[in-house]
């Protein structure tokens, strides 16, 4: 089993790597790419260690988000 730490850490590059995608492809600001993560369904399961969401690949976090914020949040519930 990973440790709490160790979560924690992955989730920060998670994080840091879909911030920085959002910025980069969706042409938003730093404060409010983080803003649109942190208000995400996505991030709420990433931070929830029941779903071992943190183990997922970047792109399919990225595949997550962006059909969240295209209006089909339901994607990550079959998850």
């Amino acid at each position: 089993m990973i440790s709490d730490e160790n979560r924690k850490r992955v989730i920060e590059k998670m994080s840091a790597y879909l911030v920085e995608r959002l910025m980069s492809e969706k042409n938003l600001s730093r404060d409010i790419a983080g803003e649109t993560l942190k208000k995400s369904l996505l991030y709420e399961m990433l931070l929830d260690s029941e779903t071992d969401m943190y183990l997922e690949s970047r792109e399919s976090l990225w595949e997550y988000l962006t059909d969240e914020m295209n209006g089909h949040p339901e994607n990550l519930l079959i998850f």
